[in-house]
């Protein structure tokens, strides 16, 4: 049984990275990706970091119900805000370029941003 979890495990890893860097690849312009990208891991390391000096405070190390609790209610808002996410996502239409093909700007630059940019590089 551990091993069939072991695989599973590395096969949902394996889907993931692959998925998420083709969704920031459609979602986030590649000009601001990596500015992006860095501040999204501030917080991340900061619940890691708030994290692991909880573990020597007494009371949390003594009783993991406050961790558990901790981890849900991030596992909750995560959801949430997941769901937000693909709301928007749903709602924002790419722009039609002169072939058939459409083009999805990045969602971080308005229309107006964009039309700019393209008549720069015209």
């Amino acid at each position: 049984i551990s091993f069939i979890a072991f695989l599973v495990l590395e096969v949902a890893i394996g889907m993931y990275f692959p998925a998420i860097s083709y969704l920031r690849s459609q979602v986030i312009p590649e000009s601001h990706r990596a500015t992006i990208m860095n501040w999204f891991r501030v917080p991340m390391n900061l619940i890691t970091c708030g994290a692991f000096l909880c573990l020597h405070v007494d009371t949390i190390s003594r009783d993991k119900t406050i961790v558990f609790a901790a981890c849900f209610m991030l596992a909750v808002t995560g959801t949430f805000l997941c769901g937000r996410f693909i709301d928007v996502f749903k709602n924002y239409e790419g722009t039609k370029t002169d072939g058939d093909e459409t083009e999805k700007p990045g969602l971080l630059i308005d229309e107006d941003k964009q039309e700019q940019l393209k008549e720069e590089v015209a």
